[in-house]
């Protein structure tokens, strides 16, 4: 079962309903409905074409603009833009903004190195660099567009020059060892959703702490969504197939932290409680 208890479990949203079933033919009708809408709305577009689970799509949630060919277009869009996944993303936003700002603080100096390796458009890290002009930052992502996304907004901010572009899995081992230079904070947000193994997101914890050693983590962890099953049966991932979603207690996460070395120095949530935002310290730190 999911982790507050209520709709399909995992193992639920990666099986396909039978034919038969009216939960098929609804879900059918909601794709084909999604799929005529990508004609006019910018935000069905863009998450058909990248994925909604992608940095582009993530980059028209938090712009929250609708956009969209005639009135019509703009109407779905703005209909997307308030579905409750996508204000928890605006919301994720802000307390990942708050989390980002408190691990610079909490560093105690200038010059500190903030890498996010799931990144994204990354806003949050960007806002925050324009706040402390002595912080650097690395952003890495496996998805070019992403990253050249990125690198307008960084311009834009007039922060470019203290960003590093990295094309890489957050997951990839040989990566995490030849992060450079030396990272103080690591952001992951979105990035244990979209992973279905736990044994692998608990192995990447450990992997930060005994390559990377960063002072302090920031990341999120989806614990319940009363959309998830629309999400895993309508929408598609940056891959193409299906945008199935892991829900997870955030205590497990927290207890794979601990395995690693850290501990929570603050745990958020948005209004609808569909995400937590968590700031890891190290031990003794």
């Amino acid at each position: 079962m999911p982790p507050d208890g209520g709709g399909p479990s995992f193992a639920e949203l990666q099986r396909e309903l039978p034919r038969s079933s009216p939960r098929a033919w609804r879900f059918a009708l909601e794709r084909r409905a999604a799929r005529a809408g990508a004609l006019l709305s910018d935000g069905l577009r863009t998450g058909y074409r990248h994925g909604f689970d992608s940095g582009p799509f993530m980059a028209h949630a938090y712009a929250n603009r609708a956009r969209g060919r005639t009135p019509l277009g703009r109407a779905l869009d703005r209909r997307l833009l308030e579905r409750p996944t996508l204000t928890a993303f605006r919301e994720v936003r802000v307390l990942a903004r708050r989390a980002v700002l408190d691990a610079i603080a909490a560093a105690g100096r200038d010059d500190v190195v903030v890498a996010d390796l799931a990144a994204g458009p990354a806003p949050y890290l960007l806002e925050a660099l324009q706040r402390h002009p002595s912080a650097r930052a690395i952003l890495q992502d496996v998805a070019p567009e992403a990253l050249e996304g990125a690198r307008r907004d960084a311009q834009a901010r007039g922060v470019k020059d203290r960003v590093a572009f990295v094309r890489a899995d957050a997951f990839d081992r040989a990566a995490l060892a030849v992060l450079a230079p030396r990272v103080d904070v690591v952001v992951e947000l979105g990035l244990y959703g979209i992973e279905h193994d736990d044994g692998r997101v608990a192995r990447h914890l450990r992997d930060l702490g005994e390559l990377v050693a960063p002072a302090q983590i920031v990341f999120n962890v989806q614990t319940r969504n009363p959309e998830i099953e629309h999400i895993a049966r309508v929408w598609v991932n940056a891959g193409g197939g299906r945008c199935v979603w892991r829900l997870r207690p955030v205590e497990l996460v927290l207890g794979w932290a601990a395995d690693a070395g850290y501990a929570p120095a603050s745990v958020t949530s948005d209004s609808r409680g569909i995400y937590r935002v968590v700031r890891l310290v190290r031990a003794g730190a």
